[in-house]
């Protein structure tokens, strides 16, 4: 019905696509809506090419924050969630926003989807971390730049103590670097760690920035990335 109606046309034998500007911005509001909520849809199609990466490279974490309340007061309305929950929530919602090009190197221009590989539940160092995503580094560098993710669950009881809220944030931030959720970084220069407290709509992160020269330096802790490359 789609394809009769022009909302689609065929691309090749086996693909269709969206055939002009206009129907792809009706399609973005749409899908936007659907996976953001109605208040972060209206902000996150209309933000800068690359706002999400460039926030990241200078160790800032407020899109990212309201990304993981939008992505959990979308898919859920429950109160009983564990940290893995919430980490599938962030991850499908973070693979939705690369469609607007949140996570695309800003020096792309051409790009409409961002590249990203990510990777979830993985076996690095001691334990599992929640979620890692390769991203493009400031010098526009493929997988190069990474951002690891660990989920804290804030308990029903201490959803209204702030402080309680910055030491579970700053307990998976930790967790991070104690375990060595870094090793599997292959090829990696430059990384974000971001610890996430995170229960209904409380949520609250911090984070560290990392550079290395080559992949076999050790990693050196900097205030940002944003000095070099756009």
């Amino acid at each position: 019905m789609c394809l009769y109606s022009g909302y689609l046309t065929h691309r090749l034998s086996t693909s269709v696509c969206i055939p002009n500007h206009e129907v792809y911005r009706v399609w973005l509001d749409m899908f936007a809506r659907a996976v953001l909520g109605s208040n972060m849809a209206d902000s996150s199609i209309n933000y800068e090419r690359g706002a999400l990466l460039k926030e990241l490279w200078q160790g800032k974490t407020k899109i990212l924050k309201d990304l993981a309340i939008s992505s959990h007061s979308v898919l859920s309305n429950h109160n009983e969630y564990l940290e893995k929950d919430y980490a599938n929530h962030f991850a499908n919602t973070i693979v939705a926003v690369s469609r607007f090009g949140m996570l695309t190197h800003p020096n792309q221009k051409s790009v409409q989807l961002s590249e990203i590989v990510p990777i979830r539940e993985n076996h690095t160092g001691v334990g599992k971390c929640d979620y890692i995503m390769r991203l493009h580094s400031t010098h526009n560098q493929a997988n190069q730049f990474a951002a690891i993710v660990e989920f804290k669950l804030i308990e029903k009881t201490k959803r209204g103590n702030p402080a309680h809220h910055q030491q579970l944030a700053q307990r998976g931030l930790d967790q991070i670097a104690k375990c060595d959720y870094s090793t599997c970084l292959v090829g990696c220069l430059e990384r974000i760690d971001v610890g996430i407290a995170i229960g209904n709509n409380v949520v609250e992160a911090v984070c560290r920035l990392y550079r290395r020269k080559n992949t076999d330096s050790p990693w050196e802790e900097v205030d940002t990335l944003a000095d070099v490359g756009c």
